[in-house]
């Protein structure tokens, strides 16, 4: 038996792209799937996607390798930056790659001279994240000499939005009004525009434009409860009845391990190092063999929960490298070799990744992209 397991659910994530899919319809859908498929597993999310989807979204270059080695011969789209020395390999794996300056465009021409074959290129302009990307004033003259350079195939232009998440509309739609002035007239006709991620997707339509990329909620997980919130407000009666939310977005990942021992220890005694938690009465604690190095989180130190036997119990005393300690009074059939959900639904109680990120003081996505490569995945 292994010490935990993480169950991805890959029928989950295909359910949530058809959604997903018809909420933004008729704009194509491009999935991100960089960060490890965000915990869930790189190859196999992609593999049970592939064909569904308008494109894949990686942000380094080796996720587009290791998608193409694994078969999947949809389009792809690097995010971040490829290292020159490794253009070569990039458009060997027919990925298409992000330009933010004019100098690294034209090394990227000149690996697709010598290869005789264009590089697919995707310009990205800066908005307002101040993170990567042509500024607007500079991006017309910028994406018109990309777009004269007959090695780089202009593929797409986009950019990222700094807070679609947030009820106000304000400087999304100021770097919309920016994004438009920056391009218009500088694209080719069939340039594919794109900067709505998956909060913009649901909340902002106008940010569509000619494709989106979705990365959180492809993973069943809400970009923020505003977003929730705002979409229950304005009732999209055309795919649900009442609550427009219910069943829109669906958990993929469920995260379980067991308890190892169990032992009875008296009011005032402490548990963990440090002797952070004392008990307040005769309580039963139980051990599980996992802690930080296993993923979590040392912060979930008396703050998180975890389900036993479909009960919320308290995580006790501080997390250890390799265990944890659970106040398990309150379940009196708890017993060595029981499963304990870290994430995901027992019976009617239900741990998620924003109850996660609130007792961590983060937010889901780092919940996720921070679920350790080396823990076992299963497939269903």
């Amino acid at each position: 038996m292994p010490l935990c397991t993480l169950r991805v659910d890959l029928g989950a994530l295909q359910r949530n792209v058809e959604r997903l899919t018809a909420l933004v319809a008729p704009t194509p859908l491009a999935v991100v799937v960089k960060a490890n498929a965000y915990g869930h597993g790189l190859v196999p999310v992609a593999r049970a996607l592939s064909g569904r989807v308008a494109r894949f979204c990686v942000y380094e270059l080796s996720e587009a390798v290791a998608l193409r080695d694994a078969g999947v011969t949809d389009p792809i789209l690097i995010l971040g930056p490829v290292p020159r020395e490794e253009i070569d390999t990039a458009h060997a794996a027919a990925a298409a790659v992000t330009l933010w300056n004019l100098d690294f465009a034209r090394r990227a021409a000149s690996t697709a001279r010598r290869r005789r074959s264009p590089l697919a290129v995707h310009a990205k302009v800066d908005t307002g994240v101040a993170r990567l990307g042509f500024p607007p004033t500079d991006a017309p003259a910028a994406i018109a000499k990309i777009a004269q350079t007959p090695e780089l195939r202009l593929e797409g232009c986009f950019t990222h939005l700094a807070s679609s998440e947030d009820l106000d509309e304000g400087f999304t739609s100021l770097q919309h009004r920016r994004f438009e002035e920056a391009t218009r007239g500088a694209l080719p006709e069939a340039t594919i525009r794109h900067m709505a991620a998956s909060a913009a997707a649901m909340m902002w339509p106008e940010t569509r434009l000619d494709m989106v990329r979705v990365g959180i909620a492809l993973y069943g997980i809400w970009p923020s409860r505003e977003c929730r919130l705002f979409l229950q407000s304005r009732a999209i009666r055309s795919l649900h009845d009442g609550d427009p939310t219910a069943g829109l977005l669906e958990p993929a990942i469920t995260w379980t391990t067991h308890i190892v021992a169990l032992r009875e220890i008296d009011h005032g005694d402490p548990v963990g190092y440090g002797s952070t938690w004392r008990a307040a009465r005769p309580t039963r604690i139980a051990t599980l063999p996992v802690g930080y190095a296993e993923g979590l989180d040392r912060s979930l130190s008396n703050r998180g929960q975890v389900l036993v036997g479909g009960r919320r119990c308290p995580i006790v005393g501080r997390i250890c490298m390799n265990m944890s300690m659970v106040d398990v009074t309150e379940v009196p059939d708890a017993h060595v070799g029981q499963a304990v959900t870290l994430l995901g639904r027992d019976g009617d109680a239900e741990i998620t990744a924003d109850d996660v990120a609130d007792w961590c003081g983060t937010i889901a996505y780092e919940v996720l992209a921070r679920l350790p490569l080396h823990l076992p995945r299963a497939y269903v």
